[in-house]
């Protein structure tokens, strides 16, 4: 489900900057993945879907290059695997790890993918520039085959009970269209003015009431996945990307093994001693990380955002996986279905010279702008305690 970021080659206008920024392909994504895990419940369902979706997808990287395809076929993939999941923990612990691994890991894996190319360049070449990423059909073959082959055992299994109250939809289109909304803004504003855009990560205080909404409307303890990927979400935003050299494949593969590691530490962590208030504790060491912006103590962040970062959100997503599949889906989609930053920004690409604006920073502008994703994240505490201590019956084994 992941889809390019801010195209910086958009026009100013509203439909142009969003069309363009993958943005709209995103919220139907998450409409389909969160709409299935709702509403489908028979096995064979669900495996034909999987197995249509991964298809499409190699087909269409191998043939005609579509980000909105990957997208919306990533969409129903995760739909499909939320409901096949929710029979047994260990099983909704392995789509959350391997979630957050394909999540995090893109990047990295992308780079091996294009060595030849430095990864700031990378964002403005073409399709057929690129050339085809043949890791995806590799990945789409995977899919096919398990499918087909957990189908027959699967249809033997009850799944959970359908979830159609108004309420479920209500969040979800609060989620995915009030995402696209806040999308398109923070888009137009960044096009519009040029000159402010280090002030526009406010926009990324928007996120706060559309998610604590949404986490409030799903009934019972639903709430809970979606304060969890909030709470990932503003994370994120603080921490720092490891500069490596591309062409040196050794260092690729070491960062796609670290965070495979930590991925998975967090996720036998949750799975065996899990919780919630732990992982959320964690996340805000992270957030607080952030405030060291200068060298050598940047090294701490650096640290915490290759190795803190992805064994936390995998350790809170776990603890809080007791839950139906549509909350699962959702919360696991809410990273993704927002993609507003909420902290300050310099500059267009890594690879841009920005001394000048750097050393200017002052102080008040770091405390500010990690303090809007510190304080949220210990808010989103607070709700998961309050869904956990009103609705304890809530969980599924």
């Amino acid at each position: 489900m992941q889809s390019d970021s801010t195209d910086i080659f958009g026009n100013t206008s509203f439909g142009g900057v969003q069309f363009s920024s993958g943005g709209g392909g995103v919220a139907v994504a998450v409409i389909l993945a969160s709409g299935l895990a709702m509403v489908v419940r028979r096995r064979s369902i669900l495996a034909g879907l999987s197995i249509a979706s991964a298809v499409v997808t190699g087909v269409s990287v191998l043939l005609f290059p579509s980000d909105l395809i990957r997208v919306l076929a990533g969409g129903v993939l995760l739909g499909c695997a939320a409901v096949q999941a929710n029979s047994r923990r260990i099983l909704q612990a392995l789509l959350t790890g391997s979630f957050l691994l394909g999540l995090l890991g893109a990047g990295a894996v992308e780079a091996l993918q294009y060595p030849g190319i430095p990864r700031g360049y990378a964002d403005y070449l073409t399709e057929s520039d690129l050339g085809t990423p043949l890791f995806v059909p590799v990945l789409c073959a995977l899919v096919v085959l398990t499918a087909a082959w957990a189908a027959p055992v699967d249809l033997s299994r009850q799944g959970p009970p359908s979830d159609r109250r108004i309420r479920t939809v209500g969040a979800i289109l609060l989620i995915a269209v009030g995402g696209l909304l806040i999308d398109m803004v923070f888009a137009y504003d960044l096009f519009g003015n040029v000159d402010s855009v280090t002030g526009s990560w406010y926009f990324g205080i928007l996120v706060l009431p559309v998610l604590f909404a949404a986490a409030g409307l799903l009934p019972g303890r639903g709430g809970v996945m979606v304060l969890a990927g909030t709470a990932v979400l503003l994370t994120s935003t603080t921490t720092s990307g490891v500069g490596i050299d591309v062409s040196d494949g050794v260092w690729v593969l070491v960062v796609v093994a670290v965070t495979a590691v930590a991925v998975a530490a967090g996720t036998a962590s949750g799975l065996r001693w899990g919780h919630p208030l732990i992982g959320i504790a964690l996340l805000a060491l992270v957030c607080v990380t952030a405030l060291f912006d200068s060298p050598p103590l940047d090294n701490v962040n650096y640290v915490a955002s290759l190795v803190a970062f992805p064994a936390a959100a995998a350790y809170l997503y776990v603890s809080c996986s007791r839950t139906g599949p549509t909350a699962s889906a959702l919360g696991l989609a809410v990273p993704l279905a927002i993609t507003v930053p909420m902290v300050v920004t310099y500059g267009w690409t890594a690879y841009t010279p920005l001394t000048s604006a750097i050393t200017s920073t002052s102080w008040s502008d770091l405390w500010l702008s990690a303090g809007a994703a510190f304080a949220p994240v210990v808010l989103c505490g607070v709700g998961i305690w309050a869904l956990n201590h009103y609705w304890p019956s809530e969980e599924t084994t």
